[in-house]
């Protein structure tokens, strides 16, 4: 059996490479003949070191970006037929495509175009296709189409499944991949002081309209974190990505922060039992389902997993 996971983000995010190290070591447990991984940028982070190591050839797979700008037109005529056909001759390699996790299936997200076209020709190439622990939505109803059509799609969290549930569409209960990431408990001993570890993202967040008061931290008016006596340590799993703004809102606040990286953290399978539960069953139908995809050509009616 020959797999392509495809859509991989290789620029060190945290999530990103705990989702794809438990994927990948899933997908190398079948012993497939061949597993590659499709990612951007050309050069993978360093961080993603160990994700490197689970496959037999990794693939430069940059997202057309320009696609999601043109008029509608001017995509339907140029860059979709294009891209079909490259893809085309790139699946025609292997008998599944998995894509990798991730939340890029949205009309807001400029990759989407390109991944909700690879699922399209997967399934006129009579591959099995397989959505791996997906933020799914909101979507036209030809994306929504094109989801609906692939083998098994697996849901990270409860607002996916609702919005793939509310559309007719099927899907797999799960929690994050990362949360299956083999966990090594530490062996330093753990400081008696309690700290609050408060997770901020760039995009999401003005540095400069940070504020403490009385212990909870605000941007202007609206809340961000709860009143508390514990210090606020702040972090993210995007150091990269986040690192000037983090930088600012430390010195804004008046706190310390930490970057987290897969090199020195692996909390992030210390998961609740439920969250496991739920990722590895969503892991082991996942594998069979490409096992039985790839070796019987199994046809599965759209809406349906």
């Amino acid at each position: 059996m020959r797999i392509l996971v495809l859509h991989a983000w290789m620029k060190g995010n945290l999530g990103d490479v705990l989702q794809l190290s438990v994927l990948l070591s899933a997908l190398r447990n079948l012993e497939p003949a061949k597993l590659d991984l499709a990612g951007y940028p050309a050069r993978p982070a360093p961080e993603t070191g160990e994700v490197l190591q689970l496959v037999d050839r990794y693939l430069p797979d940059t997202f057309p970006w320009y696609w999601s700008l043109s008029p509608a037109f001017a995509a339907r005529l140029t860059f979709e037929p294009w891209w079909r056909s490259r893809r085309r001759a790139l699946f025609a390699g292997y008998d599944a495509i998995v894509c990798a996790p991730g939340p890029y299936l949205a009309d807001y997200d400029r990759r989407a175009p390109s991944a909700l076209s690879d699922l399209t020709v997967a399934r006129e190439l009579g591959k099995p296709a397989v959505l791996a622990s997906h933020s799914i939505g909101p979507l036209q109803p030809s994306g929504l189409s094109a989801v609906a059509r692939v083998t098994l799609r697996v849901a990270r969290e409860a607002s996916t499944l609702q919005y793939l549930r509310d559309h007719g569409i099927t899907a797999v209960a799960s929690a994050d991949l990362a949360f299956l990431y083999p966990y090594q408990p530490p062996t330093a001993r753990p400081s008696d002081r309690r700290y609050r570890l408060v997770f901020l993202r760039s995009n999401n967040l003005d540095a400069g309209k940070l504020r403490l008061e009385r212990g909870a931290l605000f941007e202007g008016a609206r809340p961000i974190a709860a009143a508390s006596e514990d210090p606020i340590v702040l972090a993210t799993s995007d150091y990269r990505r986040d690192e000037r703004f983090l930088t600012r809102a430390a010195r804004r606040l008046g706190v310390p922060l930490v970057a987290l990286c897969a090199d020195v953290v692996r909390a992030y399978a210390a998961a609740r039992s439920s969250a496991a539960h739920h990722s590895t069953t969503s892991k082991a139908m996942l594998v069979a389902m490409i096992r039985s995809g790839a070796r019987k050509k199994l046809h599965v009616p759209a809406g349906s997993a």
